[in-house]
């Protein structure tokens, strides 16, 4: 039979087609047999080229180009149009020919430049037979490019787009499977059963692939800081939520103490990454604005709440991307100056079905330790010492009253009653979570859908929150197309505490009874007289959980998006996504009339029920091309061009009712009346943003690095002239080790990049765009009046951030040891700030651009593997990282010595009105400070003569006297340095994880010796204090102490006797975990896989300082427990 052939010429060969012709076709036979045994060839010359998904013959004539090299072959014998994927680096020439042609064919040369493929003989296929495989990633999914050989031979072939492979080898062959960023994997063949491959990511290539949320990266070619977190290295921190474990995790997310808070479950946590941005006041937000120094949190692409990821099922993160520089975080403009928070959830996966179920198991304990009050018997002595049974009348009648009210409770405290309160509204809170995910499909069609719910208690009685969650999530992918839909459904119900404020029990005097002779919980332990002339009744806490007093949350959201991917060819690609989401929150809180805080009010006010529902509903859109390409060898290129658009549509809902009937439950209907002069509020506030998006990433030779990224965004958050404003970044890379001639053990990566580049962020809410008025309730001849409410400031700029970063990344011996250096810069100007008008305005603030803020930072985070035995599944990884921050105000002059002004006010409003001091209180705006520095006058301690307090003025002389003038900088609340060391321990299917958070060098302003040692006033004296109150205040002349005269019951300032030094370290994560995988036992049951983890979070704390913490809500210890099978 006559065969066609061909063949692809270059150069001087062009000119000679048909004599080659003839001489091939007349030498063929003789080649054959000259060259039949000539494998190990001279063929040495390297090659790297990226083409992806072509034709054979598109692919040899490309490396024919590269190399000016021509392959003759039959097209009856070789199917020259089948796809192949081509992605190969510094690979020998012959690898790569043989790769694409197939485990059925050999080549053999002709000459040089010359090279001739045939088909293998009868006798090259002896004993051997056809495999078929498939190889997929970590997540299932599959792997096209996949370098698959026969170990000792040069036969092989790759993996296509859909990660599917066909090869000949014969019994006891070894396949050796490759690819950039994925370990190594041999396979030894027992027969011709088809294979199924997962290849396990390279922890030591640092993450090989950034996602960003809107584009993918290779980490060794992007110059960005990022840090990429493994959905399993965050369930193995604990089990209670992904803020909870990411805070471990990296060294620049900062979860701030809520000391009122301490651990409600209801409420939302204050998060930095790198430090402030803005200055954060009620004034700059409407009721829709987030935390202006909150980084953005992006969920598959598309933006999301801080709330969504608090709920979200930890069990469904495939990883988190934190995104901390220029080059990285604008991608997302006018929203990422305070980073961004990238989380990828698990997407379908291809194969037979497969079920999970997860539960986890949560018990807390309150912790309590922090609390030094005083028992029964000191806290009658501290009155006795601070006069509360001296009469201040002259006459001797009044000061035996006085004994005889001593002496009652003299006998209580002798006949042992010392009442323990803070167990009281406190309990051990037990939570469980239950999850089920069904996942599968065909190479076309895959589906993972599945359910979630939580209950979870709160160390307060009475308070908890429930969550639930459900998906359903599909993807089509068959040619040039790939198209994905998720739909998420949530909601919440959260609750409250009935027990009121954990305060009130801390406050409880130990001498006084639970419960009255008879057994019932009593309104008023007794109505007190203090130095015969103060008198009010004391409450018992306990009455609160008696009454219907109520405060509830519950939330439903909906959302659906839609994403869409064509290869339009295979350099370029078009993407597009649609997201729409509805959100309803639905809050109640109901206080009865039987509250005591109703006792002096009118009957029919006695009782409040309030009411607030917020809808909103929103669409984000976006559509773009992506470009992937290598040119020539060393040129890689990526580049995308998106458009986004969005709108947000908010409307919220309120009203106030007052006057109830004794035994209501809340129902509205009930009510009186409206709460006196208000009326229901009703609000609608619309958001709309576009932006245009175009990013580049260059590499040469895999050497020297570039990213440059520009976008434009358009919103109606900030001044009408000034709807749009350009945010743009540049970095350049430089991996120092690609420059070495031979590669070494010893120095695995050694990459320097920097960064610089402008952000933005839009956290501030719709403050200034559109002036508001409201409806007057006041009717004239000309008919009813309005009222300005909201002032617009059309001139009002965008505030941007101007970030720098200088990195290095680091690994050593063999990938053993790694690590991450960052020094950056932060300037935010020009900053948004409230400055006061004028009184006749009838407004309040007005939203002006003044003054800048300024960061500076290190951080740090470094690895080594002691124990690395990875045969025997033997290791052992040690961890420590650190991070350093420190800010400064600039710009100010005096715009804002109104905001000073009303730090020193609130400051004397805590003690007049008995609440707990406001941080802001300490706080100052001033140019050259920090936003974290503690203001307060210097003190030089208590006079021993007097126990009187001395301080130092700013000219240098002592007084009595104290001046808020003489206030300067005592210390700052950030640490000098924060991180978290760590030891990572896995034996065969055992694991041993240990996290210790380290803070080192910060001040704290200890409330507790403020409130509850000093600035006891007479009132305060019937309330339980701090024991510090009775041991270490002055008592008499002589005596050194810290605290003033334990007699003074007046008004103590704000000085730096209260601000202490603090280090602290916290037992952050213990975790345990065991893992069996194709155990016999466990097929009997049919598992798969199971795992189960134990964990300990914030078991153990320990401060140089002894603080109060958990005023209103008490922080807690967790002991988790999880299972985890696969069906």
């Amino acid at each position: 039979m006559k065969k066609n052939l061909s063949w692809e010429t270059h150069g001087f060969l062009q000119r000679y087609e048909r004599q080659i012709v003839w001489i091939m076709k007349r030498s063929l036979f003789m080649f054959c047999i000259l060259f039949l045994n000539f494998t190990a060839f001279a063929f040495s010359q390297k090659v790297t080229i990226n083409l992806g998904s072509v034709t054979l013959h598109e692919a040899l004539k490309e490396i024919g180009k590269k190399t000016n090299v021509d392959f003759f072959y039959s097209e009856e014998e070789l199917d020259a149009n089948r796809k192949v994927y081509v992605s190969f680096k510094d690979e020998d020439l012959s690898n790569v020919v043989s790769t694409l042609i197939g485990e059925n064919f050999k080549l053999e040369k002709q000459g040089e430049g010359l090279y001739l493929i045939i088909p293998k003989e009868v006798s090259d296929f002896q004993d051997q037979f056809i495999v078929n495989g498939v190889v997929t990633d970590e997540n299932n999914q599959p792997m096209p490019g996949v370098t698959i050989m026969v170990k000792g031979t040069r036969v092989g072939t790759s993996t296509d787009f859909d990660g599917k492979f066909r090869i000949r080898v014969a019994k006891e062959n070894t396949l050796t499977l490759s690819f950039v960023g994925y370990l190594k994997q041999e396979i030894v063949i027992k027969d011709d059963k088809d294979l199924k491959i997962q290849l396990k990511p390279d922890v030591a290539e640092l993450d090989a692939v950034v996602v960003t949320g809107i584009v993918e990266r290779k980490k060794e070619t992007f110059t960005g800081t990022v840090n990429t977190i493994s959905g399993d290295e965050i369930r193995e921190i604990g089990n209670l939520n992904i803020i909870e474990s990411v805070k471990t995790l990296d060294p620049s997310f900062i979860v701030l103490e809520n000391n009122l808070q301490g651990s409600n479950p209801n409420i939302l946590p204050t998060i930095e990454v790198r430090g402030k941005t803005s200055i954060s006041t009620d004034d700059l937000r409407d009721s829709y604005g987030a935390d202006p120094n909150s980084p953005l949190f992006v969920l598959d692409g598309f933006e999301t709440s801080l709330r969504r990821i608090m709920d979200l099922d930890m069990n469904r993160v495939a990883s988190i991307t934190i995104l901390k520089d220029a080059a990285s975080t604008s991608l997302y403009g006018s929203k990422a100056a305070n980073g961004v928070v990238v989380v990828e959830t698990k997407r379908p996966k291809e194969g037979k079905l497969q079920v999970n179920y997860i539960g986890d198991y949560n018990i807390q304990f309150p912790d309590l330790t922090d609390y030094n009050l005083m028992n029964a018997e000191e806290k009658l002595e501290f009155e006795r010492l601070s006069g509360r049974w001296t009469s201040s009348f002259p006459e001797l009648e009044y000061q035996i009253r006085m004994d005889t009210l001593y002496a009652e409770k003299l006998a209580e405290v002798r006949r042992g009653v010392n009442t323990y309160w803070l167990s009281e509204p406190t309990q051990t809170a037990i939570s469980q979570k239950h999850s089920v995910y069904v996942s599968g499909g065909t190479d076309e069609i895959r589906f993972n859908t599945g359910v979630s719910y939580r209950a979870a208690e709160g160390v307060m009685k009475g308070s908890g929150r429930d969550t639930w969650n459900a998906n359903v999530d599909l993807t089509y992918r068959k040619g040039k197309w790939n198209i994905s839909n998720r739909l998420y459904l949530g909601g919440y119900d959260a609750r409250e505490s009935n027990y009121g404020s954990f305060r009130n029990f801390a406050e409880a005097n130990p001498y006084y009874r639970k419960y009255d002779e008879f057994g019932e919980i009593t309104r008023y332990f007794e109505s007190v007289r203090v130095k015969d002339f103060y008198g009010f009744n004391v409450v018992n806490p306990l009455y609160y959980s008696t009454l219907n007093s109520k405060d509830e949350t519950n939330n439903f959201n909906i959302t659906n998006n839609f994403g869409i991917n064509y290869d339009i060819s295979s350099v370029l690609r078009f993407q597009g996504q649609v997201q729409l989401n509805k959100v309803i929150v639905d809050q109640e809180i109901f206080v009865d009339p039987e509250d005591p805080k109703f006792d002096d009010v009118n009957f029919f006010e006695r009782g409040e029920y309030r009411r607030s529902q917020v809808n909103s509903f929103g669409y984000r859109a976006n559509a773009g091309v992506v470009y992937h390409d290598l040119w020539g060898e060393k040129h890689m290129i990526n580049g995308n061009v998106r458009f986004d658009i969005e709108e947000q549509n908010n409307e919220a809902y309120n009203t106030t009712t007052v006057g109830f009937p004794a035994g209501s439950n809340g129902n509205p209907g009930f009510a009186f009346s409206y709460k006196p002069d208000s009326k229901p509020g009703y609000d609608i506030r619309k958001y709309r943003r576009n932006n245009i998006l175009g990013s580049v990433n260059y590499a040469y030779d895999n050497r020297f690095l570039l990213d440059a990224t520009y976008r434009i965004d358009g919103s109606t958050a900030f001044g009408s002239n000034e709807k749009y404003s350009p945010f743009w970044s540049v970095g350049a890379g430089w991996n120092l080790h690609n420059e070495m001639k031979v590669k070494s053990d010893v120095l695995n990566l050694f990459r320097v990049r920097q960064t610089l580049g402008y952000t933005g962020n839009q956290n501030l809410g719709s403050i200034a765009s559109t002036s508001i008025y409201t409806y007057l309730n006041r009717v004239n001849g000309f008919g009813t009046g309005l009222g300005l409410t909201t002032l617009a400031n059309p001139d009002l700029e965008w505030q941007r951030t101007y970030t720098t970063n200088l990195g290095i990344d680091l690994a050593m011996f063999k990938n053993r040891f790694d690590a991450q250096f960052n020094i950056y810069t932060k300037k935010s100007e020009p900053l948004v700030v409230p400055v006061d008008l004028a009184s006749s305005t009838g407004l309040v603030s007005y939203p002006l651009n003044v003054g800048r803020l300024d960061v500076n930072g290190l951080e740090v985070i470094a690895g080594y593997k002691v124990i690395n035995d990875l045969e025997n599944r033997i290791t052992w990884r040690l961890r420590a990282t650190a991070a350093m921050v420190n800010m400064e105000y600039g710009g100010f002059d005096n715009t804002l010595r109104s905001l000073n002004d009303q730090a020193v006010a609130d400051g004397e409003e805590s003690f007049l009105e008995d609440k707990p001091l406001n941080e802001e209180s300490l706080r100052r705006y001033r140019d050259g400070y920090s936003p974290d520095d503690i203001w307060a006058v210097p003190s030089l301690g208590i006079d021993p003569a007097s126990g009187r307090e001395v301080f130092l003025k700013k000219n240098g002389q002592t007084t009595y006297e104290y001046d808020n003038d003489d206030a300067v900088v005592v210390g700052t609340s950030r640490p000098d340095v924060e991180g978290v060391i760590s030891s990572y321990f896995n034996l065969k299917d055992f694991s041993f994880n240990l996290n210790v958070r380290y803070r080192f060098g910060g001040q704290n302003f200890n409330n507790a010796l403020y409130q509850k040692v000093e600035n006891i006033s007479v009132r305060d004296i019937t309330l339980n204090q701090d024991r510090r109150a009775l041991y270490d205040r002055w008592q008499q002349p002589g005596d050194i102490s810290q605290f003033k005269a334990i007699g003074l019951t007046g008004y103590t300032p704000i000085s730096s006797r209260f601000v202490q030094d603090e280090n602290v370290l916290i037992g952050e994560s213990i975790n345990v975990g065991y893992r069996a995988s194709n155990k016999k036992w466990l097929s009997a049951i049919g598992i798969r896989t199971l795992r189960l983890n134990a964990y300990m979070n914030d078991i153990f704390r320990i401060s140089s300082i002894q603080a109060e913490r958990g005023i209103d809500y008490p922080f807690a210890r967790s002991v988790s427990f999880s299972i985890n099978a696969m069906f």
